[in-house]
């Protein structure tokens, strides 16, 4: 196998998507990574590789430099000054940020504005790739760049080598960040119905406030909320629940949306309902439930309330799916795909390059 590219990884803040989609990847290759924040005007690095600092004179030196959502004109000459020195320069993205501020429970729709979105797309442009985190994406922003390649995400694995305590009833959780409260609330109302009918049946939200709509009407007693914390504490809060719930809206704000969510409750062995639109990857029935209602949900939820027996066989097919396919050591080839193609480098790994529509290709034939 040829060498790997020299490569250097950054990311934008100390944030989880910079964990997942910069510092997991470049950890696992053996690549330098940081992150910086920029919001002042100038670089400064907040976080990176353990007892690495470099100073962006330096990012010159590296073969190949993969940037986080970079944006706005200073990006732009950032990513050319890196490219006229011979560095190949990609441009990394795991969400649809021109849906951002059309989502109306968005914390960070103000900051996405048009203007934050212009400066994106023409960053976009300019580099010499995109990396994107699902194949929706990748075709959405071929518009922007014809190179846009998939490297999907993974997990390190070590993080969710946790047992989760023995209970003697189940607890129905939900975990993560901003956006989603459109897409929660409709299922929240099929808990409620599932925890009266079990009124042994717990409820815990991790990362927003949701238990506060359930505790409302099934009491406080039963309900537990994680505030948005720290990535490191999120597997370990995660083991408060039993079957966990993955809604989603049919925006195109969760059109771009990964799997994150059902191969993190995989990992540790919980049992996951979840809209087949943003997670085609659930095998329905065998490594968790499709639900595309909220009524299907409530059905699904109550089934796993009363079959311990299939909620553990399906949370532990899960677990091995994600061992099996998403485990990082596994998921990193698809990046050392990219970074061997964008070089030039021969590889025998398969490049997950995304191809021209068939139409766009016909019409470049007949040029």
């Amino acid at each position: 196998m040829t060498r790997l590219p020299n490569t250097l990884f950054v990311g934008r803040q100390r944030t989880a998507v910079t964990w997942y989609r910069c510092a997991l990847p470049a950890e696992f290759l053996g690549c330098d990574w940081i992150s910086v924040d920029d919001r002042s005007g100038t670089l400064e690095q907040v976080t990176g590789r353990d007892g690495v600092e470099i100073p962006e004179s330096e990012w010159a030196s590296y073969d190949v430099v993969v940037l986080q959502q970079p944006r706005g004109a200073d990006w732009v000459k950032r990513i050319r000054s890196l490219q006229a020195s011979g560095t190949v320069v990609l441009f990394e993205i795991d969400d649809y940020v021109q849906a951002v501020r059309k989502a109306a429970d968005h914390d960070f729709r103000a900051v996405e504005d048009r203007e934050a979105v212009r400066g994106l797309e023409l960053a976009m442009r300019v580099a010499d790739g995109i990396i994107c985190s699902t194949e929706w994406l990748a075709r959405r922003y071929r518009a922007f760049n014809g190179r846009a390649y998939v490297c999907r995400n993974g997990l390190d694995l070590g993080r969710y080598a946790l047992t989760r305590p023995p209970r003697d009833a189940p607890v129905i959780g939900w975990a993560g960040a901003t956006g989603h409260r459109n897409a929660v609330e409709p299922w929240l109302h099929a808990i409620v119905d599932v925890m009266r009918e079990r009124p042994e049946v717990g409820f815990v939200s991790i990362g927003q406030p949701f238990d506060r709509l359930v505790a409302a009407q099934v009491g406080e007693e039963r309900c537990v909320g994680v505030p948005f914390t720290m990535l490191e504490s999120y597997p370990a809060a995660m083991t408060l629940m039993d079957i966990a719930i993955a809604p989603a809206g049919k925006s195109q704000f969760f059109r771009g949306k990964s799997d994150l969510r059902f191969l993190e409750a995989g990992a540790l062995g919980i049992a996951t309902v979840a809209d087949p639109g943003v997670y085609p990857t659930v095998e329905h029935g065998v490594t968790g439930l499709h639900a595309a209602t909220p009524a299907e949900a409530g059905e699904h939820l109550l089934a796993l309330v009363d079959d311990p027996g299939r909620r553990e066989a399906i949370g532990a097919a899960a677990r091995a799916y994600v061992r099996r396919e998403r485990d990082m050591r596994v998921m990193s080839r698809q990046w050392e795909a990219v970074l061997h193609d964008v070089t030039g480098d021969p590889t025998e790994l398969p490049v997950p390059l995304v191809a021209a529509p068939a139409a766009a290709a016909r019409r470049r034939s007949r040029r």
